[in-house]
């Protein structure tokens, strides 16, 4: 595995790990709005995915402008991400996410006529991982008060994150269908 490779699964990690994400695009007026939603992952699929209603303002939304940023702020990391969102209503999907807790949101279980998929085509990862010891925190407060300068924690970029992600699958695939 390439260390881009390596670090494409360590931030996808940190991805699953954080919880909630804000998916954001912008609505008919242009205004960006947001709204906490669950990310879902499918193995060895570089893309992220969320389950909504098929009549909900934001799959009209995102017909329209299928741009979105997703935003995750967990206990160790701050992740920023670029995508296209596509919607779809693949029953096959929506099983192969479904899990028996998203009866809350749907009634009829994963076979509800209004359960639709939102799939994110990460485009651009930015991300941040601060010191998780508080001993270093304090470091870090010190020497920045000491020096007079700001802790920064420096941001990481992911470009062509799913692009990446696919090309790496689509050579495994064919090394090891060479391999045959």
């Amino acid at each position: 595995m390439t260390d881009a490779a390596a670090e494409r699964q360590r931030v996808r990690a940190l991805i699953q790990r954080a919880g909630v994400a804000m998916l954001m695009n912008v609505d008919e007026r242009g205004t960006h709005i947001g709204r906490p939603m669950l990310p879902l992952f499918v193995e060895r699929d570089p893309d992220i995915y969320f389950l909504t209603h098929q009549s909900s303002r934001k799959v009209m939304q995102l017909a329209a402008r299928p741009q979105v940023g997703v935003t995750i702020i967990s206990a160790t990391c701050y992740v920023v991400m670029a995508g296209s969102a596509h919607i779809t209503r693949d029953r096959e999907l929506i099983r192969c996410l479904w899990s028996p807790t998203y009866r809350a949101w749907f009634p009829e279980g994963r076979d509800d006529r209004e359960a639709t998929v939102i799939r994110v085509a990460v485009e651009r990862i930015d991300y941040w991982e601060p010191p998780s010891s508080q001993v270093a925190r304090l470091v870090q407060a010190v020497k920045a008060v000491l020096t007079r300068r700001a802790v920064e924690t420096p941001m990481k970029t992911l470009d062509g994150f799913a692009d990446a992600a696919r090309s790496s699958k689509d050579s495994s695939a064919a090394t090891r269908e060479a391999d045959r």
